[in-house]
């Protein structure tokens, strides 16, 4: 019997996905209350919802005005030689979260 692969490429999975709402209480009503997502976390300015099926959170925040895609990786540093090296480019430095780290 052979053991299953693991799966290859640089990016894990999609860690959360961040929506900019004009209000928090709004865009809690309408996620939480309306779509039935699971509030998970929450400060004045900002609230992690679950999907389902998936611990990939919701975010919803009042700071920006641009929605984003955060995707995890298992080493920050390696990943940004990775992309580099494959003609990438690091756009922000230090904004970088290093939970896993």
């Amino acid at each position: 019997m052979t053991q299953p692969t693991q799966p290859r490429g640089l990016l894990r999975k999609v860690d959360c996905v961040q929506l900019p709402v004009p209000d928090l209480e709004g865009g809690l009503a309408f996620y939480r209350d309306r779509l039935g997502h699971e509030l998970v976390w929450r400060t004045e300015t900002a609230a992690g919802l679950r999907l389902a099926d998936s611990d990939t959170e919701l975010v919803l925040h009042t700071q920006r005005s641009q929605p984003e895609v955060d995707l995890l990786v298992s080493s920050v540093d390696q990943a940004a030689t990775q992309v580099t090296r494959a003609g990438g480019r690091v756009v922000v430095e230090g904004a970088v979260d290093r939970r896993g780290e």
